[in-house]
């Protein structure tokens, strides 16, 4: 993993400055506070999970999203982004459709850095691996803090660090331990049954891996053999998935436009999909593919863990 360090901000210059013309024209009040020292107290320094060191002179109130874990996170802890890129941030169940944001446009790992700037944000948060070429053009705005779960636990981590850098310490830690629990829970009724979490359309599916968040959460609930070799996100072809013949499919349609045929359907006519004891026993479950796909907060993973335990409550 390569290393990067963030770039100081100017207003973090600036608040020095400020502190050190205190310190040298305003010395002498031995009862008020030192103002150096309560800048200094005030500033919030963390380590991002592409190991950027980020610091932040006071805790972020205006934050940019441009991954849906961050919306997803901000929702846990009472806050409400400034600007989100993932149309599904309007959705009640995250910031919801009044929620006032920015929509924050360009191509995935390409957004328009101008409308970042526009929504003058204190914090900017995105996703490692895809905007890392972002940070030095961000942060002339903000910092940039860049999360990438490979695990639920990394996303419950990721959580407690929001309420770190928001001071919503309490309402994170609260928040990721009834989750935290809710996993444990559902671990205690594990089934043995062999689940599958795919996506994609035919001559291009996918497989969530053991080394993503979602399934991650899978293997703690049910048998889940998929593992993730040289790509978290792996791809996987029919005749794999028959292999392993999984009892339970969670299918992820990737649609445009008006195209919104389920994948089981347009994977009916493959003879080997039609073999699978899902497919056979009618256990190919559609799913909401932006929450399972983008969602990666705890927020969204505990939808995820709804659906599959009611599924898995069939046994």
């Amino acid at each position: 993993m390569r290393k990067l360090l963030a770039s100081p901000r100017p207003r973090a210059l600036g608040l020095l400055a400020v502190a050190a013309c205190v310190l040298t024209a305003c010395g002498g009040g031995g009862s008020e506070p030192d103002a150096a020292a309560t800048t200094a107290d005030s500033a919030i320094t963390v380590t991002d999970d592409l190991g950027s060191v980020v610091t932040l002179d006071a805790p972020a109130e205006r934050i940019a999203c441009l991954t849906l874990i961050c919306v997803d996170a901000l929702k846990e802890v009472g806050i409400t982004p400034v600007a989100y890129r993932e149309d599904l941030a309007l959705d009640p169940r995250y910031a919801g459709p009044d929620a006032e944001m920015r929509k924050i446009t360009g191509g995935f790992g390409e957004e328009n850095v101008e409308d970042i700037a526009l929504s003058e944000p204190d914090l900017v948060i995105g996703l490692g691996g895809v905007q890392d070429g972002l940070r030095g053009a961000v942060e002339e705005v903000a910092p940039m803090y860049l999360v990438n779960p490979a695990t639920w636990q990394d996303s419950v981590e990721f959580l407690r660090t929001v309420g770190e850098l928001t001071a919503r310490q309490a309402e994170a830690n609260a928040a990721a331990e009834a989750f935290t629990a809710e996993v444990e829970a559902a671990a205690e009724r594990r089934s043995e049954v062999t689940t599958l979490s795919m996506y994609g359309e035919p001559g291009s599916l996918g497989v969530d891996s053991v080394a993503t968040p979602v399934g991650s959460l899978l293997a703690e609930v049910s048998n889940y053999p998929w593992q993730a070799g040289t790509d978290a996100f792996a791809t996987v072809s029919v005749e794999q998935i028959a292999a392993v013949d999984p009892d339970v499919v969670f299918a992820q349609a990737f649609s445009s436009g008006s195209d919104s045929e389920p994948l089981s359907d347009r994977l009916a006519s493959n003879p080997l999909w039609a073999g699978i004891s899902a497919a056979q026993n009618d256990r190919v479950v559609e799913v909401d593919a932006g929450v399972w796909a983008t969602g990666r907060g705890t927020v969204s993973l505990r939808m995820v863990l709804e659906t599959v335990m009611a599924e898995l409550d069939w046994n």
